[in-house]
């Protein structure tokens, strides 16, 4: 059996849910509250040396770092699904996984940290300013790219997964989605998909 620990809030935890719901697969779950400091135990550290979430135990295979255990899972139980053996498709695939730690990860994901849970005060507002920026040049190549695909990758895949939470929770970090036609257009369109959990599951 597939035990995910997890936060419900965490978009790189949700990431990992949202290939779970596709593929039907049964999993527990077990909260690590990362905001009591559970991530920075002995015994999580034990499985995850870098205390983060999530984490993945497949039958006692230790998995971390969201991106891995996507493409894991998805060459384990439907490789020709949501991953490729087509190098041009893969490579699309692995370049918007990159695009999604480069990009929207540091910029998207930490403007909502930072509002959400950090709170007014407790941050510089010239970082969040430069985030707002970063962030929406990330939402317009996303959204130019989005113009003319129906997904990041060709068909849906692991890549969307990937990119989909943090896009999907910009605006509680002070994003007008809205604005990104295309990307909005994205987002129901991953909502449409076969088995898709919302984050609240």
């Amino acid at each position: 059996m597939i035990k995910l620990y997890d936060h419900p809030l965490s978009g790189n935890c949700y990431k990992v849910r949202l290939l779970l719901g596709h593929l039907g697969l049964e999993y527990n779950r077990e909260t690590v509250d990362i905001f009591k400091g559970e991530h920075k135990t002995d015994s999580y550290t034990e499985l995850n040396p870098n205390q983060k979430i999530p984490t993945l135990d497949d039958d006692g295979f230790i998995l971390w770092e969201s991106n891995a255990i996507l493409l894991y899972l998805a060459n384990k139980h439907s490789p020709n699904s949501y991953i490729s053996s087509d190098p041009k498709r893969y490579g699309l695939i692995t370049q918007w996984l990159i695009f999604g730690k480069t990009s929207v990860d540091p910029n998207l994901a930490i403007a909502r940290f930072y509002k959400k849970f950090l709170g007014e005060g407790n941050y510089k507002e010239d970082d969040l300013k430069r985030m707002h920026a970063q962030g929406g040049q990330t939402l317009s190549i996303m959204d130019d790219h989005l113009a003319k695909n129906k997904f990041l990758a060709g068909e849906y895949s692991v890549a969307d997964m990937a990119c989909y939470p943090y896009i999907m929770l910009c605006p509680e970090g002070g994003f007008e989605i809205d604005k990104y036609t295309n990307v909005y257009s994205w987002i129901k369109r991953i909502k449409s998909q076969e088995g898709f959990p919302n984050m609240e599951d």
